[in-house]
């Protein structure tokens, strides 16, 4: 859920009918609906699905020992405070609190801060590991640790009829959230067009867009400009770029992803163990496990659904793993999914009609160590300029709550400069 300090976000939801009454409420209500049915989360491993993703078959005592240690840990930096007040690890970020100690842990990488904290338990680094992987889209050993904490330490908001564990999703994910914006900018969205120059011109700004369906380009003057796309692009397409902002640009990295939706005819047989759940992951898989995208489907029973498979590609560098999505064919990623998925289930083969794969070759901005609380994302965050930058890339790494904090500042700004 949102917490305190995402505001923006509290507010959108409320508009939406997501959030029930009071958006700045200290434990909010939700529409039931939109909030993770049960069962959430199951771990497969060594034959027998279990509930929740911390590993349980086949660990010793030390394991269990060193998961309340990193657990209490985690507590702890989550009650901490700032010299300033503010929380250690808030969301958005640009809340948390700047203390040298804290800012140190972007230094250090998220497999160093365990080992640093005597904390070597194997299925406790795969969690870590996991976690990592499944929302920067990088390994523990190239994740900051201070953005490997915030992933524990950040979320402490509260809801009326809800746990601290659940949390607000759809079928279609945050395309539901999408949607329900586009219904009300419908009038003002040009689809079709593609913006291929942004330059000064006069005090405004030349805004260059090519309509292939009428084979040519348009120009629209602006007095200003809300880049809403990942930074990376923005020297391809902004004609004057200070050669500071260029170079600050350069050291935003991202993570190459493969996500497939896999339609069944029928659920597959479940073996031993924990029942179906929302999220459901493999141990020993260099894949993130999958969704059920029909899990919050309101209907009595349904016979068919849709698995959507997830792999973060951080075998290697970003760019010789993008150049393998790239490279490699659909039969080959179809095949690979399908072997993961058929040790759980060995039926799966037999269920599927139809196998849709997508290739996001820069899913999200990667927050490796130094990164984070880098001069170079400072630098983009402060520009003042009649274009300005509005993604999740400048938190330094991709949440909804985050996309949106840059989106709404980023309006702010610009109803300031047209006064």
């Amino acid at each position: 859920f949102p917490t305190e300090e995402s505001r923006a976000a509290r507010e959108l939801l409320a508009d939406f009918g997501v959030l029930l009454g009071d958006p700045f409420a200290l434990a909010p209500s939700y529409d039931e609906r939109y909030i993770t049915f049960a069962p959430q989360e199951r771990l497969y491993a060594q034959g027998v699905w279990h509930e929740g993703l911390w590993p349980q078959v086949g660990v010793r005592r030390r394991d269990l020992d060193q998961y309340r240690r990193f657990q209490d840990l985690m507590a702890d930096y989550r009650t901490r405070r700032g010299a300033d007040g503010r929380k250690a690890f808030a969301i958005p970020i640009d809340f948390s609190a700047r203390d040298a100690a804290l800012l140190a842990l972007d230094r250090l990488s998220m497999r160093d801060f365990l080992l640093q904290q005597g904390l070597d338990s194997e299925p406790l680094h795969w969690y870590v590991n996991y976690a990592c992987r499944d929302d920067y889209g990088c390994r523990y050993e190239h994740t900051s640790a201070w953005m490997g904490i915030h992933y524990f330490a950040s979320r402490d908001a509260l809801a009326q009829d809800a746990g601290g564990d659940d949390v607000l999703t759809w079928p279609e994910g945050n395309g539901w959230l999408v949607e329900r914006l586009r219904e009300r900018l419908a009038a003002h969205i040009v689809t079709d067009a593609l913006v291929w120059r942004i330059a000064e011109l006069d005090g405004a700004l030349a805004v260059d867009a090519w309509r292939p369906r009428e084979n040519r380009s348009t120009r629209h003057l602006a007095q200003a400009a809300i880049w809403a796309v990942p930074v990376f692009q923005a020297p391809t397409v902004f004609r004057e770029l200070a050669p500071e902002l260029t170079a600050a640009i350069r050291e935003f990295q991202y993570a190459p992803w493969l996500v497939a939706n896999l339609s069944l005819r029928a659920f597959p047989e479940e073996r031993r163990g924990a029942p179906l759940s929302w999220d459901n992951v493999l141990y020993d898989s260099d894949a993130l496990g999958y969704v059920v995208a029909t899990h919050q489907h309101l209907t009595a029973h349904t016979e068919q659904t849709v698995f959507t498979w997830y792999q973060a590609l951080c075998a290697g560098p970003p760019d010789q793993e993008r150049q393998r999505l790239l490279a490699t064919p659909w039969a080959t990623w179809a095949e690979r999914i399908l072997n993961d998925l058929s040790r759980p289930h060995p039926d799966v083969r037999q269920l599927v009609t139809r196998l849709d794969v997508m290739r996001w070759g820069h899913a999200m901005v990667r927050p490796r160590p130094g990164f984070v609380w880098s001069e170079a994302r400072q630098r983009l965050k402060r520009t003042e300029r009649r274009a300005l930058f509005a993604h999740s890339d400048l938190s330094g790494y991709s949440v909804f709550e985050e996309a949106n904090y840059r989106g709404v500042l980023a309006a702010e700004r610009v109803l300031r400069l047209l006064a």
